[in-house]
């Protein structure tokens, strides 16, 4: 897939150019994709994440957004592009995995991933996504590379995650899956279930290590989405909650504690600097 600058991913998605035609469309011979955005008075970046799956043109589409009681204008957005959802619900929840269980609980795609109200799909995201499930069936969950922007959107740098490995994958203080780049087949909700609604924060952390115990994940190596760094996000403003949650999923996994898994969660930590050593370097300098 080809990269795009900042200054097109802008024009990406405040011009839309989505065909009505094709995006209303259903063609059962492509894979059904439901991807859900859960929401809460994110109207500043709504819109663009809206258009960012809009603008994917995927034929078997079907786009939820769960939205938690906003007052900002966000429903002024959701409604302005009613036409193109499958569904929309707009009340108060408990947190976000609970408004993401709301949307997995309604979807009906053979194929599953939720993006956050102030991030992007990279163009083209979807259709790669669709192609490698399909030459590699035994793969249950699949996730990308990431491009990191600022809050006007802006490239910042692209980060590099590793293939997968459980153990490795448990072992870290934090999601080594990027989850507004992870994609997964609707099957492992039958063995797992959803979202563990006791987490505020590292839920997503939670539920790959979960899904990684009982399936084959794949690391595809594309970038296929961007996602937003700015004051509001929840990983800034609930730093303290995430390292809480941390040290119970690391307690319900069984990961070693003290000199033994230090070290091991060190080495891990540093496998992942190393692959984006350049990026390393330059945030040093």
């Amino acid at each position: 897939m080809n990269r795009v600058t900042s200054a097109e991913i802008k024009d990406f998605v405040s011009n839309p150019s989505f065909d009505e035609q094709i995006i209303c469309k259903k063609n059962k011979s492509w894979p059904k994709i439901s991807i859900i955005t859960p929401s809460y008075n994110q109207a500043r970046f709504l819109e663009r994440t809206i258009l960012s799956v809009l603008n994917q043109n995927y034929l078997n589409l079907e786009y939820i957004i769960i939205d938690g009681g906003s007052t900002d204008g966000s429903l002024e957005i959701i409604r302005k592009y009613e036409k193109y959802l499958s569904y929309w619900i707009s009340e108060e929840d408990n947190s976000m995995y609970e408004a993401i269980n709301k949307g997995l609980e309604v979807a009906s795609g053979d194929i599953l991933a939720y993006l956050n109200s102030d991030d992007l799909y990279l163009p083209g995201t979807i259709q790669t996504v669709v192609e490698y499930f399909h030459k590699h069936p035994k793969a249950f969950l699949v996730y990308g590379d990431t491009d990191y922007m600022d809050a006007e959107g802006n490239f910042m740098y692209t980060y590099r995650y590793p293939a997968f490995k459980y153990h490795r994958f448990i072992l870290l203080n934090w999601s080594s899956i990027p989850q507004q780049s992870s994609f997964w087949r609707r099957g492992i909700h039958d063995e797992i279930g959803y979202f563990n609604t006791e987490f505020k924060m590292a839920g997503d952390f939670e539920f790959f290590g979960r899904v990684g115990r009982h399936y084959r994940i794949d690391h595809v190596k594309h970038v296929l989405a961007s996602q937003r760094i700015h004051a509001e996000t929840l990983s800034n403003m609930r730093a303290d909650i995430n390292k809480e949650e941390v040290k119970r999923i690391h307690k319900y996994f069984a990961v070693p504690s003290g000199f033994i898994g230090n070290c091991q969660r060190v080495i891990a930590d540093l496998r992942i600097k190393v692959l984006n050593l350049p990026l390393m370097i330059k945030k040093l300098l």
